[in-house]
């Protein structure tokens, strides 16, 4: 519907325009008339531009069609301007025949004149019966008078009648028979002298000269006054409407003239059909008599088939003319070759490259639609070729790139599985009381940590606090953990010293022949009824013991768990109430900042006794000292503080207790 609506409102516009300019509302019809107009002009453009642009959207359509406008279109255009030039050049070439038939006609006239002076008479301007009459008419004459001659002919001496052509070749022209145009020839002076004048058909002695239908109208002749003057080339050149009629038509003096030949086809009968049309625009036109001008210019019409200007053109030697021709023929064979190889090249081209883009975009539509596995087969060695190699790499990077993904996907899944497992491992509901308070903090430094803390009850007097590392990150370690976590919930329920308890970890650890480990581990058995701290090390990092704003490094030398020996430091602590005891892992210590400098033991003692200055005085009988929650922050605090918050590089596992009394510890809900 959205798409109709433009239309629909196009022609309702169209429609009221319309309306508007047929009523009879003069201004309002005009206005509507003239924008009805240029509304029908712009939707006839837009919807050219469109169906243009809908036709060369394909490449090989475009191409193709530039080809066209380069490569063809030309060839009729310059076709069509090589005729005009030839026609042009015909038409002047008939205008020299012209001009020399008429300087022929005047050089006999002067040689009659001087023959007519030199014989002392007139020549004879007929002849006995069944002879041509001669349609030259002489007359003598003595003392600026006629003597003898045709009477036609002035009976005074006309001085302004020219022998020969002038240095430029041009002829006078004169009227003597109806006002025709035609030329004359003086010999002597008004003494004695002879006057000859052409008073036959002129038109019709130059048309045999010339091999060319010859109209020679004077001002009075009714087919001179719809002649057309035109300018070409700095040279007026008058064009007569449709051509001249006369008697004998221009197809009769043409057939007379043609010879008959076994060829008649229609090529023939063009070749030697009057299609050519030329005029002249000869003058001044005088009187004969008098010498006055009665035009400054009259119209001379040619007309003539193709045939004539080679047969007078051309050289009369039949062997030139072949080698001519020859030569003619061979260039033009050689373009011809030229063009057809260079149509066959540019076909051969529209149709690699058309195929070529098709193949891309039918790829590229599968790539967007999810197929990753189209290929384009590669046969060019040029830049498409090489745009297709491209193609078919990027497209195998796409797949790679996708499968990559899709696996990635699958294992964050099953490591989001794994590390659930994990944090199911790690105890969240710590033990609580008026006897203990404990803070943890577990964050691994990948998706599965290898560190592991646990807080478990032995009896109601007594608790085991145990923190270990894995050496290695990822899922292995934490299945490692996973088997060091259900070892030792089974070996702490058979009441065992925590010696025993790590030796048998060690035997554990050690099973795993294929992927060796070691484990470091403190052991730490809280005794409510004593009051006491037993702590067992396997390796692990110390234990620190902040007591009345001081604190205390437990330093117990170890073998680790799967490590070279089985020996175990221990130490047996007297609690107070208020001493707050932190186990940690590396994590902590090797915690770096920007110049790579470890964050350190002590840094860690600095930090626990920044803590336990800061812990604020004991309000109401409460137990002096910082709490547990307080020391983990502190602790956690310097070190985001030293590696100005970046990532950390190890697992961090850290567990705080605060020592309150002794007395009995209530589990978590």
């Amino acid at each position: 519907m959205k798409r109709l609506r433009l239309p629909l409102l196009l022609v309702a516009l169209v429609a009221g325009l319309y309306w508007m300019a047929t009523a009879d509302v003069p201004v309002v019809s005009v206005l509507a008339a003239v924008f009805l107009f240029s509304s029908l002009l712009i939707l006839a453009l837009w919807g050219a531009w469109r169906i243009y642009q809908g036709f060369l959207w394909r490449v090989g359509r475009r191409l193709a069609f530039s080809y066209f406008l380069i490569g063809v279109l030309p060839i009729p255009l310059v076709v069509m301007l090589l005729s005009a030039a030839t026609y042009i050049l015909a038409g002047y070439f008939l205008g020299h025949l012209y001009r020399d038939a008429v300087r022929g006609v005047a050089g006999d006239l002067d040689a009659r004149a001087e023959a007519a002076l030199a014989t002392g008479g007139a020549a004879a301007s007929g002849g006995a019966a069944g002879e041509e009459i001669d349609p030259v008419a002489v007359a003598v004459y003595r003392d600026g008078r006629r003597v003898e001659g045709d009477p036609r002919l002035p009976e005074s001496w006309p001085s302004w009648v020219p022998g020969d052509p002038d240095a430029a070749g041009r002829v006078a022209y004169f009227a003597l028979v109806e006002r025709q145009p035609t030329v004359a020839a003086a010999a002597g002076d008004a003494a004695r002298g002879a006057l000859a004048v052409y008073a036959g058909d002129f038109s019709l002695e130059l048309s045999r000269r010339t091999d060319t239908w010859v109209r020679v109208l004077g001002p009075s002749d009714p087919e001179s006054a719809d002649r057309v003057n035109v300018q070409v080339m700095g040279r007026n050149i008058a064009v007569s409407g449709g051509g001249p009629r006369s008697a004998q038509s221009p197809e009769a003096f043409f057939s007379a003239r043609a010879a008959s030949g076994p060829d008649d086809s229609w090529l023939s009968r063009q070749w030697d059909r009057p299609i050519l049309w030329w005029s002249e625009v000869p003058g001044p036109l005088l009187e004969l008599a008098t010498g006055e001008e009665l035009g400054a210019s009259f119209l001379v019409t040619l007309n003539a088939p193709p045939a004539t200007v080679p047969r007078h053109l051309f050289s009369g030697s039949a062997e030139f003319d072949v080698g001519v021709w020859s030569a003619l023929l061979f260039f033009a064979f050689l373009l011809f070759d030229v063009y057809a190889a260079a149509a066959i090249m540019a076909g051969v081209m529209i149709y690699a490259l058309s195929r070529a883009v098709n193949r891309m975009s039918s790829a590229t539509e599968a790539v967007r639609a999810g197929d990753f596995s189209v290929r384009i087969p590669v046969r060019r060695r040029d830049q498409v070729g090489e745009l297709q190699r491209s193609f078919n790499l990027m497209a195998e990077n796409l797949e790679q790139l996708v499968a990559t993904a899709t696996q990635k996907e699958i294992l964050e899944k099953e490591l989001a599985i794994a590390r659930d497992l994990q944090k199911s491992l790690i105890p969240s509901d710590l033990p609580a009381g008026d006897g203990v308070e404990f803070a943890t903090l577990f964050e691994p430094s990948a998706a599965i940590g290898g560190d592991y803390f646990d807080i478990l009850r032995l009896s109601e007097d007594r608790l085991a606090v145990i923190i270990a590392d894995v050496s290695g990150h990822g899922l292995p370690t934490g299945l490692r953990m996973a088997m060091l976590k259900s070892a030792l919930n089974i070996l702490a329920g058979q009441q065992m010293p925590a010696d025993e308890i790590l030796a048998r970890l060690d035997a554990v650890v050690r099973l795993d022949h294929p992927g060796r480990f070691f484990v470091t581990a403190t052991f730490g058995v809280i005794d409510f009824a004593a009051d006491t701290l037993e702590l067992t090390n396997a390796g692990h990092p110390p234990t620190y013991v902040v007591r009345r704003g001081g604190v205390r490094e437990v330093m117990l030398p170890g073998s680790p768990l799967g490590g070279l020996g089985k020996t175990y430091g221990s130490e047996r602590l007297t609690l107070e109430p208020g001493d707050v005891v932190v186990w940690l892992s590396d994590g902590f210590i090797e915690a770096r900042d920007a110049d790579s400098e470890p964050f350190g033991y002590e840094g860690v003692e600095q930090a626990l006794a920044a803590a336990a200055l800061a812990a604020p005085p004991p309000v109401d009988g409460e137990i002096a000292g910082p709490t547990a929650t307080a020391v983990r922050d502190a602790l956690v605090a310097a070190v985001h503080r030293h590696t100005a918050g970046e990532r950390p590089d190890d697992d961090r596992t850290l567990v705080v207790m605060r020592y309150k009394r002794a007395g009995v510890v209530e589990a978590a809900a």
